[in-house]
């Protein structure tokens, strides 16, 4: 009896040490976020209302280590490009970053505040008047935040980016699809296009102007997401199924989805 105890025990302790010494996979953890708003300051519009300035992000609180080290970097860069217009409103970069996640807007705005334009005036500093950063994917490979860039013009327009990150190792993922293969995704899908924006595009090439390039594009969850600029200010957003263009990706993105 005591020997099938020892037996027991001994099997017990093996599996504990065993378990210990596995590896933990970071990549399989998943990324938690607090969302938080800051008000900047009052603008007045053209037309005479008056518009809090705010900007509100997904701020990570847990996650992997490596990916937690590549947003807080990522999240210094996008405030610093809305706050910091390199003239009259600028400090260096090296100055202004932080590694204090959960009082990062706030931290921004006072490093800012003594170079503010006065409140409730009709012009701002800012890149855009308001800025929205969400994470609005997250799988076992990947997460994508959108940046939404919002201007007060005749109305509102919101521009936005995309900007996906490995898992794996945390670093942001290059050229989701190439401007060749989205020219080639047009032309053989004619079905997941706007019969507009496809007319367009096409009188835009007979002119000489390449319609496609630098348009933003988005990973996101099943859908590929696409912001169609006609013109400053006129945007047109499109999704189309993964499924449907994952061959016309690119191959770092096609090995992430698979």
């Amino acid at each position: 009896m005591k020997a099938v105890q020892w037996i027991l025990v001994t099997a017990v302790m093996i599996f504990a040490l065993t378990s210990c010494g596995e590896k933990k996979d970071d990549s399989a953890q998943n990324v938690e976020t607090q969302y938080q708003e800051c008000t900047l300051k009052n603008y007045t519009h053209v037309t005479g209302h008056v518009f809090p300035l705010t900007i509100g992000m997904d701020l990570p609180v847990k996650g992997p280590q490596s990916l937690m080290d590549s947003l807080t970097s990522f999240l210094n860069e996008t405030l610093y490009r809305y706050f910091d217009n390199g003239e009259n409103s600028h400090l260096p970069y090296e100055s202004v970053y932080s590694q204090d996640i959960e009082h990062l807007m706030e931290h921004y705005k006072e490093a800012y505040r003594p170079l503010f334009l006065a409140d409730s005036s009709d012009e701002h500093e800012f890149y855009s008047e308001c800025l929205s950063l969400r994470m609005v994917a997250q799988t076992d490979a990947y997460i994508t935040y959108q940046l939404d860039w919002i201007y007060f013009l005749e109305g509102d327009v919101v521009a936005n980016e995309w900007v996906t990150f490995a898992k794996s190792d945390g670093h942001r993922l290059g050229e989701i699809i190439s401007n060749e293969n989205m020219l080639r995704f047009y032309e053989e899908h004619p079905e997941c296009w706007d019969k507009g924006i496809w007319e367009y595009t096409q009188w835009k090439f007979s002119e000489g102007n390449d319609m496609l390039a630098g348009n933003p594009v988005g990973l996101v969850g099943d859908t590929v997401t696409y912001q169609y600029m006609f013109a400053p200010g006129i945007l047109e957003d499109l999704k189309f199924p993964l499924a449907t263009i994952k061959p016309y990706l690119s191959e770092e993105v096609q090995k992430l989805v698979k």
